[in-house]
């Protein structure tokens, strides 16, 4: 039975950068300057203001975390498939849901159950970077990974961690929403994934992911 020819990696590429610089960009501009009102100086709204930019911030960091690690995945590839390109589609089609998640997030600071939406998207684009890399660990790499076993039993331990700490987001979201409180924990929690995705130390044995 002959098998489907392989798919040009360049062109996943270029479509994954074009679809998150857009959506990164997207992020700032959701971030109005607003109109002053008759009983409001514009100081007072551009202090409003600075309350919706931590959101900003941990989105865009996020979304870079979630950049890099694409980066670093293409780099272990050759050529892609087709169910290695259908997985990088729906990882970028829950990307793109980031940005009117974090305008929901800066217009209802108080809202709990934004925070729930925001933690579902995460985890969707963490389990779809995940199947991604076992695509890649045990169908896809290239001479660049000389242990791709290893590698997979690390990068499996890296992505429980970083979907620990999205259910501790989602879980801090829904406690405030039992106890009634405002306190708006998630997202400093969701930023715990720059330690997950980023720092990464060197593993004796194990080529850097």
């Amino acid at each position: 039975m002959a098998h489907a020819p392989p798919l040009p990696k360049a062109r996943l590429e270029a479509i994954t950068d074009a679809i998150f610089g857009v959506t990164m960009t997207l992020l700032v501009i959701d971030l109005k300057i607003p109109e002053p009102s008759p009983t409001q100086t514009l100081f007072d709204e551009l202090t409003r203001l600075v309350d919706r930019i931590d959101n900003y911030v941990i989105s865009f960091v996020v979304l870079a975390v979630f950049w890099v690690g694409h980066v670093r995945m293409l780099r272990r590839i050759g050529d892609v498939d087709t169910t290695f390109v259908a997985l990088n589609l729906a990882f970028l089609l829950f990307t793109t849901l980031v940005p009117p998640l974090t305008t929901l997030f800066g217009e209802n600071p108080g809202l709990p159950r934004a925070a729930v939406l925001y933690g579902g998207t995460l985890l969707g684009i963490l389990l779809c970077e995940t199947l991604m890399w076992y695509r890649t660990c045990h169908h896809l790499a290239n001479d660049s990974l000389v242990n791709p076993l290893g590698t997979w039993q690390l990068v499996r331990r890296r992505y429980a961690l970083a979907i620990g700490v999205v259910l501790a987001g989602i879980a801090a979201a829904l406690i405030e929403i039992v106890i009634g409180a405002e306190a708006n924990l998630a997202p400093w929690l969701y930023l715990l994934l720059i330690g997950a995705g980023i720092v990464r130390p060197p593993v004796h044995g194990v080529p850097r992911a």
